[in-house]
């Protein structure tokens, strides 16, 4: 029986650790002793594996093995060296072993050779390897989470799932389930995390920004997800307001190293637009990212909108029963769906005494 107390609940990470690569020699050494003939190669993976980067001080290890229906028959000999066995544990193909005694130590990933898990985890380390850029990227993503996280494992990890699928799909190595995903609009009851979600990003995008030294006017979480209580397609919208557009050009490449794709054939120059977690780049969209300029009125009337929605629970639910009707007409159709939405946020706005043009 499983102990639930040894499932991970806080989110604690740690500077590099050069010991770790000695943690993953020994181990490796344990596995090879009880796998024998069956095992053919023994990998160190996961972020304990990057020089440089933070990560929870949990030693991630694959081992490559000729047949995975040999290994079930050497779980004692695993749990004799104070390993918790767990199956798949979700990965079709897996055989997923733990070491803790108080702490989680290590994670043992089994796979049979062939098994597209086995390039897509050696595939993001090769590729942190030569990426200084991303890895660092993926490193304060993950601290900025931790922070809002610390006790929420599965919202840390959901957090940084749409970087890693980017990285997936750079490396030729995404899942087939994400290669398929569809694009359509999803409305889902409001979630707390949503702001938590938007806090870290926040945070990122701000010391990136000091990082590299780029100016900006404001940076607001703006959307429906902004707004408690009302449901909404599940995408943290983030504005950036810079002195000038023709500044917008240094943040291409910096956004795309936190995961994001720049809509390059975008007709509106005047107002930039990037997307995480897009299929096929990712499983389903979770973050946008506007750029304007301070003096564009989009910006504007978006914060107006969203504090009406936050004060005003008519109103509130009166978008509410539009964005859901809107979705189930129109689920694959994103420009009509904004399009719909747009003359209703118009009309509020009037009502409101905004007279300036209301852009999408």
């Amino acid at each position: 029986m499983i102990d639930p107390n040894e499932k991970i609940k806080i989110v604690e990470l740690s500077k590099y650790n050069p010991e770790w690569p000695v943690i993953f020699t020994n181990t490796a050494t344990e596995i090879k002793s009880i796998l024998k003939k069956n095992c053919l190669q023994v990998h160190h993976i996961g972020s304990t594996a990057i020089p440089n980067i933070y990560a929870k001080p949990i030693v991630d290890v694959l081992s490559i093995v000729k047949d995975i229906s040999l290994v079930d028959s050497l779980n004692h000999k695993f749990e004799a060296l104070g390993y918790v066995c767990m199956g798949e544990y979700g990965i079709p193909g897996r055989r997923f072993y733990w070491k803790s005694k108080i702490k989680r130590t290590h994670n043992i990933h089994l796979f049979e050779e062939g098994s597209p898990e086995i390039l897509r985890h050696l595939s993001f380390k090769e590729f942190m390897f030569v990426h200084d850029d991303y890895a660092h990227a993926y490193s304060l993503i993950k601290r900025c989470l931790a922070e809002v996280f610390s006790h929420d494992i599965e919202n840390y990890v959901n957090g940084k799932a749409s970087f890693v699928q980017m990285i997936d799909y750079k490396t030729g190595s995404a899942r087939a389930s994400q290669l398929k995903a569809e694009d359509n609009i999803v409305i889902e009851p409001y979630n707390p995390t949503w702001p938590k979600l938007a806090e870290a990003e926040l945070k990122v995008i701000k010391i990136i920004m000091n990082q590299y030294q780029l100016s900006y006017v404001s940076i607001e979480h703006l959307g429906s997800t902004a707004v408690p209580e009302l449901s909404s397609k599940p995408i943290i919208d983030i504005f950036i307001t810079l002195k000038s557009i023709k500044e917008a050009e240094e943040w291409i490449k910096l956004l795309e190293t936190l995961g994001y794709v720049f809509w390059d054939e975008n007709p509106d120059k005047t107002h930039l637009r990037f997307f995480k977690g897009m299929p096929p780049f990712g499983m389903k969209r979770t973050h946008h990212v506007h750029i304007l300029e301070a003096s564009n009125s989009r910006v504007e009337h978006s914060i107006l909108f969203r504090d009406i929605l936050r004060r005003d629970q008519k109103i509130r639910h009166e978008y509410e029963a539009l964005k859901l009707k809107l979705s189930q007409s129109h689920l694959a159709s994103r420009e009509v769906y904004t399009d719909m939405k747009g003359k209703f946020i118009k009309k509020v706005l009037r009502a409101h005494g905004y007279t300036k043009p209301i852009s999408r």
